[in-house]
C-alpha cells in the first residue's frame, strides 16, 4: 500500500470515529466504528473483519 492510500484510509477511520460521536441512534453508531475499524485494519495491513464487504476484492 502506498503512502498515499494508508494516509487516505487513516483519515477516513478518523472521520467515522467523529461520524459515530455524532450519532444519535445505536445502529448508526456501531456502523461507523466498525468502518473505522475495517479502515484501520487496512491501514495496518490486516484484512478488514467486518464492515459487511467493504473492502472485498
Amino acid at each position: 500500500m502506498s503512502d498515499e492510500e494508508a494516509l487516505y484510509y487513516q483519515q477516513r477511520a478518523e472521520a467515522e470515529v467523529a461520524l459515530a460521536q455524532q450519532a444519535r441512534h445505536r445502529r448508526a453508531v456501531q456502523a461507523h466504528y466498525e468502518l473505522a475499524a475495517a479502515y484501520l485494519d487496512r491501514v495496518h495491513g490486516d484484512s478488514p473483519k467486518s464492515a459487511g464487504g467493504l473492502f472485498s476484492l
